[in-house]
């Protein structure tokens, strides 16, 4: 048996900033996630100056052995249409690699770590709740995104009645001769929006790293969707010919369209889980 002030389910950028956020306050804090680190996610993965700053990230001790790309400005068009260059005198966001950015922000956050130890349920108890049946703590706190378990107990049920944003990406390192082909600049990332403005697909570059993605508020034909918007990149010349590997899904909420219950019985939902995507951009 092992008991804890908070237990937080997610091991991502939500619940590892809560217990680094937590480390001085006495208050004894676990992170319990199913995978061990450094795991793979894929995503886009573009953080803001001003995150770091709150995090307490230095980029150039952070960019020490990472991937770390500054980004100056943007591309942006609706498929088919005129594109717009918007360059800014300096840096306005970084993109990172989630299995880099997410094992960084894990060792340190100062929490004990219960890895590869998946959810199985949880119980009330008078002190608080029993997790896996041998996890006490005072406080659980869902971090585990959109499909968070901890999130289901209180009653979200994904992909029924929610309005969630899907997409489908991939990152892959580039090989010399893709790398020859990939017309995508690093420090100006490029957007594109749909042509019926449900969605939009993005092309990112992070050093010899490809990231290539599309998210829509319609989850039908989400495929078709994709396959489309590769074929119109690789006419036009910006990304390799060549995609390895199959692309990869995920979901998340726009606040304030999440209809979750956040706070209840000593259970506190964040990130993802508790749907708080930023609408204007996901």
């Amino acid at each position: 048996m092992a008991d804890f002030d908070v237990l937080i389910v997610g091991g991502g950028p939500a619940g590892t900033s809560l217990a680094w956020k937590l480390r001085d306050s006495d208050l004894s804090v676990a992170i319990l996630d199913k995978a061990t680190f450094p795991r793979d996610k894929v995503c886009a993965g573009w953080v803001t100056p001003a995150v770091l700053e709150e995090l307490g990230i230095d980029p150039a001790a952070y960019a020490e052995g990472r991937t770390l790309q500054p980004i100056a400005g943007f591309r942006i068009s609706q498929m088919g249409g005129r594109e717009v260059e918007t360059r800014y005198a300096d840096i306005v966001s970084y993109g990172i690699r989630r299995c880099e950015f997410d094992d960084y922000l894990l060792r340190r956050s100062g929490a004990e770590l219960l890895l590869g130890q998946k959810f199985q349920g949880m119980e009330q108890t008078d002190a608080g709740w029993r997790v896996n049946g041998t996890i006490g703590a005072r406080l659980v706190v869902g971090a585990g995104g959109h499909f968070c378990p901890v999130a289901r107990t209180l009653g979200a049920r994904p992909g029924s009645g929610e309005i969630a944003v899907t997409a489908q990406e991939i990152e892959f390192e580039m090989t010399p001769e893709q790398l020859a082909e990939c017309r995508a600049a690093g420090e100006i990332p490029e957007l594109y929006f749909t042509r019926d403005l449900v969605g939009y697909g993005w092309v990112f570059r992070k050093g010899n790293f490809l990231n290539i993605g599309l998210g829509r508020e319609d989850s039908p034909r989400l495929s078709e969707h994709v396959a489309e918007f590769v074929q119109y990149l690789q006419q036009r010349g910006r990304i390799p010919a060549n995609i390895p590997g199959k692309f990869q899904g995920h979901a998340y909420l726009l606040y304030p369209r999440a209809r979750r219950d956040l706070l209840r019985d000593q259970v506190l939902l964040i990130g993802d889980a508790a749907g708080l995507a930023y609408a204007n951009s996901g």
